[in-house]
């Protein structure tokens, strides 16, 4: 894995949310179970995550937009 020390906030957030969208399906969880399985649930990762979740328990339908921006993104296909 590559250490990406002085990344731009913008950039990793961008690059977190298509990983949670293509790697993941939106699932926060797994995510997190595999930072805490791994020894890295104080990561940068991690604690992105667990805003994330926060913010999604008071917008149910903040994944679904997420995943809208990913797709409308233009890197990846969309997923059907």
């Amino acid at each position: 894995m590559i250490q990406m020390t002085h990344a731009a906030p913008g950039l990793t957030d961008f690059l977190r949310y298509h990983a949670l969208v293509r790697v993941f399906n939106c699932n926060i969880s797994l995510w997190l179970h595999i930072l805490r399985n791994t020894s890295r649930d104080d990561s940068d990762d991690a604690q992105f995550l667990r805003w994330l979740q926060q913010r999604c328990a008071s917008e149910p339908n903040l994944l679904q937009r997420i995943r809208e921006s990913v797709d409308a993104s233009g890197l990846w296909p969309p997923q059907a």
